[in-house]
């Protein structure tokens, strides 16, 4: 057995580096080129979420993802700014599937396909942490929600929130997109309040859909033709949609 010292500290040095390499880091994508001032165009700001999207992919899949939930909350943020700052009865957010996305009855390809037909059930449903998905509860009913926030939480009324019978949504992968169809109010009361487990009903695979658009910052795209479906109404929503087909890769 050879129990010889190294002569010195570099060999050590590189004998350590050899059997312990360096993680190597992601390279940092170069900033876009945007004006220094003054306030960004709807193409500039796709840029920046381009280039966002772009950075956190370097880092890994959980970057990805973890970007995607911030992006929905910058749409949960607005939907509650709609509540919040115009107390007009009927003025409600619109943030249902066709209002982020397009009118789910267009065709996205030759066959006539729209986005509920290339939307495929799976046998296996998913359940996630409210924190740790995209999730769009939608409530309409200010007085409701303020219920919910008072007596939602550790040592008030109703205590933490717990999934019961009166809470529904479906789910979208590959993100995954949790829509909440059922107890909006009290669910977007818990992501407000820290959060809880959601068993979805139903699990659908929306990868077809992923690969028939596209979006460029300004309008949706086929992408078998080019056709424009709508113009792009919300960008964190295209965003999330644009990390979508990232995942798929």
């Amino acid at each position: 057995m050879n129990t010889a010292i190294p002569k010195n500290l570099a060999t050590i040095l590189k004998n350590l580096s050899e059997k312990f390499p360096a993680r190597k880091m992601p390279e940092r994508v170069p900033y876009p080129n945007l004006p220094q001032s003054g306030t960004l165009t709807q193409c500039e700001q796709w840029a920046s979420i381009l280039w966002s999207i772009d950075s956190a992919q370097a880092n890994g899949k959980h970057a990805l993802r973890g970007l995607a939930i911030a992006l929905s909350q910058v749409i949960r943020a607005q939907a509650i700014e709609t509540l919040v700052m115009d107390a007009r009865e009927l003025h409600k957010p619109a943030w249902d599937a066709d209002d982020l996305l397009w009118d789910d009855s267009l065709p996205l390809n030759t066959a006539g396909d729209t986005r509920a037909s290339l939307t495929k059930k799976i046998s296996r449903t998913l359940s996630v942490d409210l924190n740790d998905a995209v999730v769009f509860p939608s409530p309409w009913e200010r007085w409701r929600l303020f219920k919910a926030l008072q007596g939602l939480g550790q040592k008030r009324e109703w205590g933490q929130w717990r999934q019961d019978s009166n809470h529904f949504g479906i789910a979208w992968k590959p993100w995954p997109i949790v829509w909440v169809t059922n107890g909006n109010h009290s669910t977007m009361a818990a992501l407000i309040r820290g959060g809880g487990m959601f068993k979805c009903y139903e699990t659908y695979d929306f990868s077809a859909v992923l690969e028939a658009v596209k979006p460029d910052g300004l309008n949706w795209i086929r992408s078998d033709n080019g056709e424009v479906l709508e113009p792009i109404l919300s960008l964190p929503m295209a965003g999330i949609f644009e990390i979508g087909q990232r995942l798929l890769r």
